[in-house]
């Protein structure tokens, strides 16, 4: 008889390492099936997160060692409740951290949609998924290309978003400066400057990602420089919010040649609100609590919203963060590995959500 484990670790997926044709370039990908005795019961195309992303999304941190494979667990747990999975490199990426910059940084929020619906028909016409209901999994800006893709594909039933961009990607990162980046520096802040040691101690404290992105910008980037000259206006070695704060927002300005990069409006996706309309899908939010990246209140707001009721549901986890991982506090969030909560939950309603 053919039947789903009740554990995923009463399993071992199967994986067949394949190469996926994209333009100018082919990727590596894996696909991944359940083991034998298992009943499939749909297919899904997994989409990571931002900036150089393998197919496991794999997250870098101290020391350069991987932290966390948010996409690589995703594949594993969908695997043990029937569900085949697919999930390849960005373009241009052929590692964790390894990429051909120049052409990476030249791609659009299209791009990444194309390569999408490249790999949803290279997908559906495999044998191990043909016929299977089909559903896409994305990851903070990988759910705004599984929003774009499913807008164009009707045969997309149901799109899991872990960590959503429900508003403008723009607007998701220019929030990020007020919401961690400044209240964590501030902790260090002596009469709202900080000063070199002030710097030292942040870098040194417990932030996570995003809090230290914003401190490695507060620091001296040349030798002899002890702070960032370009937010210390007075030249007096100590950068006041006063000094920092309207420079940093020059610099998150919406335009295509900001420091938005591709969450720029011009070359971004649309946010999954925006999204939703062009799309029947039925969609699932799983929202950690402790979001670094992202405000939960979106994705809380956006599920209230009278039209959304009927095909979205959201599932928020108090106490993680924006990879769906331990979190203490969205400013100490380190994106470690997705908890099992989480994946129980996608997989029992992609089980559900597939068969409707």
């Amino acid at each position: 008889m053919l039947v789903a484990p009740a554990f995923a670790q009463d399993c071992v997926p199967q994986r067949a390492p394949v190469a996926l044709a994209l333009p100018s370039v082919t990727t590596a990908g894996e696909l991944v099936t359940p083991p034998a005795g298992i009943a499939r019961r749909g297919v899904v195309v997994l989409f990571p997160g931002s900036d150089v992303a393998d197919m496991d999304g794999a997250i870098e941190g101290p020391n350069h060692t991987i932290t966390s494979r948010p996409m690589l667990q995703v594949a594993n747990r969908l695997a043990c409740a029937g569900i085949v999975s697919f999930r390849y490199n960005k373009r241009y990426v052929t590692g964790p951290t390894t990429v051909d910059r120049a052409k990476f940084d030249t791609l659009n929020g299209s791009d990444l949609a194309a390569d999408g619906r490249a790999a949803v028909a290279w997908v559906t016409a495999r044998p191990e998924a043909r016929g299977l209901p089909l559903g896409l999994v994305g990851w903070s800006e990988g759910t705004t290309v599984a929003m774009a893709v499913a807008s164009g594909e009707p045969a997309v039933r149901a799109v899991a978003l872990m960590g959503p961009v429900v508003d403008t990607p723009a607007h998701v990162a220019q929030a990020q400066y007020q919401r961690i980046g400044k209240p964590y520096l501030a902790r260090f802040a002596v009469d709202g400057a900080l000063d070199a040691d002030a710097i030292a101690r942040a870098d040194a404290g417990p932030g996570g990602d995003l809090a230290h992105i914003f401190v490695r910008m507060f620091r001296g980037f040349r030798p002899g420089e002890r702070v960032n000259p370009l937010l210390d206006t007075n030249c007096d070695g100590r950068i006041s919010f006063a000094e920092a704060d309207p420079i940093l927002a020059s610099w998150y300005a919406d335009g295509p040649e900001s420091g938005l990069g591709i969450a720029a409006t011009a070359r971004s996706l649309k946010g999954v609100a925006d999204a939703f309309p062009a799309t029947n899908a039925r969609i699932l939010l799983l929202q950690g609590l402790n979001d670094s990246m992202i405000a939960p209140d979106a994705a809380q707001a956006f599920a209230r919203r009278p039209e959304a009721r009927a095909r979205v549901t959201l599932i928020g986890y108090p106490g993680l963060g924006h990879s769906l991982g331990t979190a203490a506090s969205a400013q100490t969030d380190t994106l470690l590995p997705v908890a099992r909560k989480p994946l129980d939950d996608m997989a029992k309603w992609f089980g559900q959500a597939l068969r409707s």
